[in-house]
């Protein structure tokens, strides 16, 4: 257990210092193409006859991805989660735990929420890629790149941002579901 935990906190880490990356580069890109589109509106040629908006959604982006970590904090501070996102920081991996605890306390519910705890740090970092893909996936949606509604967009992005605080989310699940059970 001890191994594919480190393995899967690894690959967490990994993602981890991919996407602060992932952020600059796609703000890089919606900013340009933003700009670009701009420029063409004022051109014969222009591709964007009929939808002004979409150079104006490149230039929003190019902030929302630059500022990305301070939107999921504010988003997940919306949600009740009191979670701080911080791209680029200092990331820490998983700590073993101490050599007296056993993995099944003292019911499923322990059990559960200790899986939880080892796992979190992916979850954590699957939570805010799933947000960084609905916000790509929402500017395809924008722009007629894509057939996906916008509200499949935003409930990927909910459901990244509770990802973020697992364990607390883990514990109100298990909190309703032993007491209406």
């Amino acid at each position: 257990m001890q191994g594919l935990v480190n393995l899967v906190n690894d690959l967490a880490l990994a993602m981890a210092w991919l996407l602060p990356m992932a952020c600059y580069i796609a703000a890089w890109i919606a900013f340009l193409t933003g700009a670009w589109g701009l420029w063409q509106q004022r051109q014969p040629q222009n591709p964007f006859v009929g939808r002004p908006w979409v150079p104006w959604i490149g230039i929003v982006l190019s902030g929302v991805f630059a500022t990305f970590d301070r939107i999921l904090t504010k988003s997940t501070t919306s949600a009740g989660l009191d979670t701080q996102v911080a791209l680029g920081a200092s990331v820490t991996g998983y700590t073993e735990a101490t050599t007296g605890s056993v993995i099944s306390g003292t019911g499923p519910e322990d059990a559960i929420l200790s899986i939880v705890s080892d796992f979190a740090l992916f979850f954590e970092m699957f939570g805010a890629w799933a947000a960084f893909m609905a916000v790509v996936a929402w500017n395809a949606s924008a722009t007629g790149k894509t057939n996906r509604s916008k509200l499949s967009c935003l409930i990927q992005f909910v459901f990244g941002v509770i990802l973020l605080n697992p364990v607390k989310e883990a514990t109100w699940i298990l909190n309703h579901w032993t007491t209406s059970g």
